[in-house]
């Protein structure tokens, strides 16, 4: 094996070990932000490695598959979008918190399914399996568990006790993660029979060594189903317990189909009994027993609701975050109203109908079409970047041909399971665990959406089922005698690499100094400590000065450059003034790349505010602002909220009242609007006095 194909095959085993692992504490997004650098990371070195086989060899290396085609159809649509893109910044690179979804982010993937169909062989994927993708998750798995009893409970402000998310920062996509990957140990624990050529089970005499080995194995593969399946329980995720439903009639079903149908005089057999009827039976008691013993939706809100009257139990005490990713008692109504504004972009326009808004520009297009029953929840303020169904966030963001292309990419998938399952009757149950295992990320999908892991495994579970099919290539390699353009065309690649690495490591850095400056921004506005304003300032310019482009960078830089313009007013006014002109620049910047986005306008218009006690002309600046913002989120009462509040500091009580009323009318209950109609009608009392 050459150099460079060493290079692949550690990476991948490195990816499926680091990427459902690793979180940090000093980024922005402790989880899926240094998920996808990760897969940057790795995505780079296999390309490079890529290229780097293809000059050595003199040929082109690429395996054909049937996945091709609608793996590049995907990619295409996804351009397609991309270049008529609301947002394309976000389009290239992911919302600003998810960051999955990009065009980048898909681009990696596919290139991470071409590379390991053309590099791995069994052994490689076999390898891949034991010794990384289940490590892996043994390892996720303890760390849930100690979670549940409070290991670092103190360090999270969700409920990690009632919920646990392990490393992969919420509950429902640990459920995702492990009901991807619950059937592989399973499959080992079942064992297949397979006749000879006279249509005859052919027993293989074991030795008592051999068959106590093999015992230990069949144990512990149970206790890791059994690690894997009460992980999935504290989660208490009800689209994992779906998907884990669905997903094992679906895993027995094959299992034994695979197993009699071929072989009509097997089916009263003690091999098929053996084999995996027993397994299928201490699967079923043992997932029964488990489920009813510890607390989970199903066994609260159906079972015990059932043989009592006491009310269901809920899952969102003490969390934090949107109802449709925490669990609680309005998700189903929040999701309805999600999915409703999900289809009015879609049918908002010849261009979002056949492309969409762009690739994860749901958020942006979202407050477009935003219901007003939004208002009437208790998510009412919070920001919905996703649709919490992974088929309408496609047809919202890339539109009628996105989805298309995307349902024919799951298709493929699924045919090409079935292809590599008929190919070789050794791996068959393995086969069928992968298929199982890929089934679960669109139920889970469907009630949700995708994040890092989940679109690794859609794209390499089939990759593994392929691969699976590869025999192992010995054939050492010859010496090789490097030309002059080899030399050439390899500098070429490895600086290419490098700049990627640099790109990379630039972009990861400067999250890190923008979440030092959120972290400091918002001590002081807790604290009102103005030493704090200085170090944020400091954070902020670094992150600004890696990574100018971003908005939510800009954004809070501008905020804090206006307080910073406060503090030096009086030692300095020429600094204070240009400060305030910088904050100002800033502030448009980041409206500027994010037009679509009225949380931008809104803190456009907070810098100006804070710059109006400087200079009350300021005022106008922060008017104008809210206004734009209005008119793209029409539905959002903060917005007349806070339009009242500048017409109230310009004494404008006719017009505070105007914006006022507009907020009541969006929100009755509208607790702050309420208090502030109070504030003005004593104010303005007094000034008809």
């Amino acid at each position: 094996m050459s150099l460079p194909s060493k290079v692949i095959h550690w990476s991948f085993y490195l990816l499926f070990f680091l990427v459902p692992l690793i979180f940090l504490p000093n980024t922005s997004e402790l989880f899926e932000f240094n998920k996808m650098v990760v897969t940057y990371f790795l995505t780079a070195i296999i390309t490079g490695a890529w290229i780097t086989e293809i000059i050595l060899k003199k040929r082109f290396i690429f395996k054909r598959t049937s996945l091709d085609w609608p793996i590049l159809i995907f990619l295409v649509t996804q351009l397609l979008s991309y270049l008529v893109s609301i947002d394309p910044r976000t389009s290239l690179l992911g919302y600003y918190s998810r960051f999955n979804g990009g065009l980048i982010s898909m681009l990696c993937y596919s290139l991470l399914y071409w590379a390991f169909v053309t590099f791995m062989d069994r052994k490689s994927t076999l390898n891949a399996i034991a010794y990384s993708l289940l490590p892996t998750a043994i390892l996720v798995c303890f760390y849930g568990i100690l979670q549940h009893f409070g290991i670092d409970d103190q360090i999270w402000v969700q409920d990690v006790k009632n919920r646990v998310f392990s490393t992969l920062g919420q509950p429902n996509w640990l459920a995702a993660y492990l009901v991807a990957l619950i059937y592989i140990p399973l499959s080992k624990i079942v064992k297949p029979q397979i006749p000879n050529s006279n249509n005859q089970i052919n027993p293989k005499i074991k030795t008592f060594e051999k068959l106590k080995f093999e015992n230990y194995l069949v144990i512990g593969n149970w206790l890791f189903v059994i690690l894997l399946f009460i992980t999935l329980l504290f989660t208490k995720s009800r689209s994992g317990l779906l998907a884990f439903g669905i997903s094992s009639v679906v895993f027995w079903g094959l299992t034994i189909f695979q197993n009699i149908t071929p072989f009509p005089p097997l089916r009263l057999r003690g091999g098929i009994k053996e084999g995996v009827i027993k397994p299928f039976l201490v699967f079923f008691l043992l997932t029964l027993t488990l489920t009813l013993t510890i607390s989970n939706p199903l066994r609260d809100q159906y079972v015990l609701k059932y043989f009592s009257n006491s009310p269901p139990t809920t899952y969102n005490q003490k969390q934090t975050g949107p109802a449709l990713e925490v669990g609680g008692t309005e998700s189903g109504v929040i999701r309805k109203i999600v999915w409703t504004g999900a289809l009015r972009i879609w049918q908002s326009s010849a261009k979002t109908f056949w492309l969409g808004s762009g690739p994860e520009t749901f958020a942006m297009a979202y407050y477009q079409h935003r219901p007003i029953e939004h208002n009437s929840t208790s998510e009412w303020e919070l920001l919905y970047n996703k649709a919490h169904n992974e088929f309408l966030n496609y047809l919202a963001t890339t539109g009628l041909l996105g989805l298309g292309s995307y349902l024919l990419l799951l298709c493929a998938m699924f045919y090409q399971f079935i292809k590599s399952g008929n190919k070789n009757s050794q791996f068959s149950i393995l086969n069928s665990a992968l298929l199982s295992g890929w089934l679960t990320i669109s139920i889970t999908n469907f009630w949700g959406f995708s994040v890092v892991i989940v679109n690794i495994f859609l794209f390499l579970l089939p990759a593994l089922a392929y691969s699976l099919n590869t025999p192992s290539d010995n054939i050492p390699n010859p010496p090789l005698k490097l030309k002059p353009w080899q030399i050439l065309l390899l500098l070429i690649s490895c600086s290419s690499t490098l700049f990627i690495f640099y790109s990379i490591s630039k972009y990861w850095l400067a999250d890190v100094y923008y979440a030092s400056g959120q972290k400091y921004l918002k001590s002081f506005t807790a604290t009102e400590d103005p030493t704090y304003i200085l170090s944020s300032y400091n954070s902020l310019l670094s992150a600004y000065e890696a990574n100018s482009a971003d908005p939510s960078i800009s954004s809070d830089l501008a905020t804090i450059m206006a307080y910073m313009a406060l503090l030096t007013t009086e030692t300095d006014s020429t600094a204070s003034s240009q400060l305030a002109a910088t904050a100002i620049a800033v502030a448009h910047s980041s409206v500027l790349r994010s037009p679509y986005h009225p949380n931008y306008y809104k803190a456009a218009s907070r810098t100006a505010i804070i710059l109006s006690t400087l200079d009350p002309k300021y005022l106008d600046t922060a008017e104008e602002a809210l206004k734009s913002a209005q008119i793209i989120s029409p539905t959002d009462p903060r917005i007349p909220y806070n339009l009242s509040a500048v017409q109230m500091y310009k004494q404008d009580y006719i017009s505070a009242k105007k914006y006022l009323d507009a907020a009541l009318r969006l929100k009755p209950d509208f607790a702050d609007a309420q208090a502030q109609q109070v504030e003005l009608a004593s104010v303005s009392g007094k000034i008809e006095r």
